[in-house]
């Protein structure tokens, strides 16, 4: 018999969700609900997720309406426990049968792998769509991650925001069931202000149409479209231009459910601020958008983003006004107050700010960071002006954590500094360097543009890495408190792009960090390879464990980065596998008949041989040939061609093999030159790659 289909709606609706929980929590309930149908065995069409901050909602399209009835075989014990001698059920088959429900007399024996056991066979009812989710939905609804989650009522439910309501339709039929105490229906809740009652739905197919009806936008991604283009527009209504702000948006966007935009002024003279200190007081405190004029400049307007596009009374733009005028002019308190002395007239108080109690104050985190700072541009041959340079901005770039500004805008460490330097009228290289030294704050964040910012960047988290490791605050586990890990991501990001020759021993050297330091940082680079997209196969491969396990720590970062690029393209190759097997053979020969190598030592000498078989003279010029040319491709990183140059081997080794005896019993001085051959053709193989970590992985990216 046929089961109907029909699409699943299911909407979760709360009190609002922060922001910045909403995508997550969204993916989260629609995997959960799939999982839930494919673990009952109910098909199913493609599902499509909608949020906003008020509610979780996903449809899932043909969903079958009820399990299939199924045979299914029940076993209990083992028979010769469940029987007795006389054949009759004994207590243990007996119990095993009223649990079932069955009378003792329809147990019969039934063969399996693991013997012979006492069981049954009966029709099971497959249970409707409705069950299956009372029973399941409710407990994986309630399982779903928080950052951070609340009770509410009697205290009985804890989720990120108290629930008041839940729609749950499959076609037009309601599915009963109560999560955290709410009993389902198809009774939706609109806007706030737009709509008032309840918001009847239909149907899967009727949800957005009668959610925007009562003034809700459910699809993030259109209303996220809506909100960018009313920033614009309102943008060009005061003649100037959007400042862009991706993330901005994709929170604000969030935060609505029928999105407007309030444009508002603020005082000319507040311009006079720095524009990294204006966007910031309007972003961060309060989620309002700058424009700037043509010229780049910033304009005396701000957009905010409503809950409403209707503001007639014109309140929305007034109270934002008042509050982004009372920010910018608390900025502008606390800016005046710091240029009222120079930056370096703060680095006394540095030594009465402590970076961490086992390590020191801030004063003497500045004075290594400055020496590293010299030493690092010394190890990449930068001039010693610009080495100066990188250095003054290494000492000086941890004063502005004193600055009324920054403690009051933490988020500008180090831009205050900066900014304050070149108020100062301070060489822009060295106002750079402490503007930029943060970077990169994380995976997304640009990288210092300037030298001495780079240079003070590395020096910065270096300095932390092995001052930290040093008195025992190593990362365990997933815990990272200090966020050395980032750290580390920060420095091979530095010197990988820029160019820098410096490797894993090199660094661990400049910090004076040691072997602790060294294996950090040969630990977290595997980590950042991987997650910059190598594969775990590709990443040996290049470190070549089997050959030395720590001579990869002396290659430079850009090095290593070369070869594992020249590594990926290798496996799109279609010589791939011939080249990984070839590498394994020759390896495995060296392996498989190293007794009998042994054995032929005990008599005879390599030299006491010429060798005379064509495809081994061949073979022997063929190398010596390539080791000139393989060194100066190395010079070079002309990696893809290094693999060209191994490619070119297959045919011949090949060759050797078929024509040619490796161990000869009759000839222990030719079984030992051939040896000698093969082992030079190992490290030919092997001396930039090792490609037996990817034999058989020709295509699997994922590996």
């Amino acid at each position: 018999m046929k089961v109907a289909t029909a699409n699943l709606l299911l909407e979760i609706g709360c009190e609002e969700i922060p922001a910045r929980m909403i995508a997550g929590a969204s993916r989260e309930l629609e995997s959960r609900v799939l999982k839930i149908l494919d673990e009952a065995g109910l098909a199913h069409g493609p599902a499509v997720s909608w949020s906003g901050t008020r509610r979780l909602a996903l449809r899932v399209d043909a969903v079958s309406g009820k399990q299939e009835d199924r045979d299914e075989q029940l076993l209990g014990p083992p028979a010769k426990i469940a029987f007795d001698e006389q054949d009759k059920p004994t207590p243990a088959g007996v119990g095993f049968a009223r649990k079932q429900g069955i009378a003792p007399e329809e147990l019969k024996r039934i063969e399996t792998d693991r013997g012979c056991y006492v069981g049954f066979e009966r029709r099971s009812k497959g249970r409707t769509i409705g069950e299956i989710l009372a029973d399941e939905l409710p407990a994986r609804v309630a399982s779903i991650p928080f950052p951070k989650s609340m009770r509410w009522g009697d205290g009985t439910h804890r989720w990120v925001r108290p629930v008041h309501w839940v729609v749950a339709l499959h076609g037009k039929q309601v599915l009963e069931f109560e999560v955290f105490g709410v009993t389902s229906g198809k009774q939706s809740v609109g806007h706030r202000f737009r709509s008032s009652g309840p918001v009847e739905v239909g149907s899967a197919d009727d949800y957005i149409p009668a959610l925007e009806k009562a003034g809700v936008i459910v699809d993030a991604g259109r209303r996220r479209a809506l909100v960018e283009g009313l920033l614009h527009k309102a943008a060009e209504e005061a003649e100037g231009l959007l400042v862009s702000d991706p993330a901005l948006l994709d929170e604000v966007a969030n935060l609505v459910e029928w999105p407007g935009v309030v444009r508002g002024e603020f005082a000319a003279g507040y311009l006079e601020l720095p524009d990294e200190l204006l966007a910031t007081t309007l972003r961060h405190h309060q989620k309002c958008f700058s424009v700037v004029g043509a010229d780049a400049g910033a304009l005396p307007a701000f957009l905010a983003v409503a809950n409403t596009d209707e503001d007639p009374g014109g309140h929305i733009r007034r109270g934002n006004e008042w509050v982004v005028g009372g920010r910018l002019e608390d900025a502008a308190f606390f800016w005046r107050e710091d240029r009222r002395g120079r930056l370096d007239d703060l680095s006394p108080r540095l030594g009465g700010v402590v970076f961490h109690a086992k390590v020191g104050s801030f004063a003497e985190k500045s004075a290594r960071i400055e020496a590293l700072a010299r030493d690092l541009g010394r190890a990449i041959g930068i001039d010693p002006e610009t080495i100066d340079h990188a250095a003054s901005g290494a000492r000086l770039s941890k004063n502005d954590l004193l600055t009324g500004t920054v403690g009051e805008f933490p988020e500008l460490q180090g831009q205050v500094g900066g900014l304050m330097l070149r108020a100062e009228g301070e060489p822009e290289p060295v106002a750079l360097a402490v503007y930029e030294h943060y970077r990169p704050a994380g995976a997304g964040d640009a990288l210092p543009e300037s030298l001495t910012g780079r240079v003070v960047s590395v020096a910065d988290k270096l300095d932390s890495i092995a001052s930290l490791i040093g008195v025992g605050e190593t990362p365990t586990g997933s815990r990272d408190p200090l966020g050395l890990r980032r750290a580390s991501s920060g420095v091979f990001r530095c010197i990988a792009e820029s160019g820098w020759p410096l490797s894993i021993n090199d660094l661990a050297e400049l910090c004076s960090g040691g072997e602790a330091v060294a294996s950090f940082l040969a630990d977290r680079l595997t980590h950042y390879t991987r997650e910059t997209g190598a594969t775990e196969n590709e990443i040996r491969a290049v470190q070549r464990p089997q050959i030395d396990t720590s001579e990869w720590r002396t290659w430079a970062l850009g090095d290593i980065a070369a070869r594992l690029a020249a590594i990926a393209r290798v496996r799109d190759r279609t010589d791939f596998e011939q080249l990984a097997d070839l590498t394994k053979r020759v390896d495995n020969i060296l392996t498989k008949d190293s007794g009998a190598f042994d054995e032929a030592e005990s008599k005879a000498k390599a030299s006491d041989f010429d060798e005379d078989a064509p495809a081994a003279t061949q073979l022997t010029e063929m190398m010596d040939s390539d080791r000139q040319r393989l060194d100066a491709l190395l010079e070079k990183r002309s990696y893809s061609a290094i693999v060209d140059l191994l490619a070119g081997y297959v045919e011949p080794v090949e060759a050797f093999f078929v024509d040619v005896l490796v161990v000869d019993e009759q000839n222990p001085a030719a079984t030992l030159a051939r040896r000698d051959l093969i082992r030079s053709l190992h490290t030919l193989l092997t001396g930039c790659f090792d490609l037996r970590e990817l034999a058989g992985q020709a295509a699997k990216k994922g590996s």
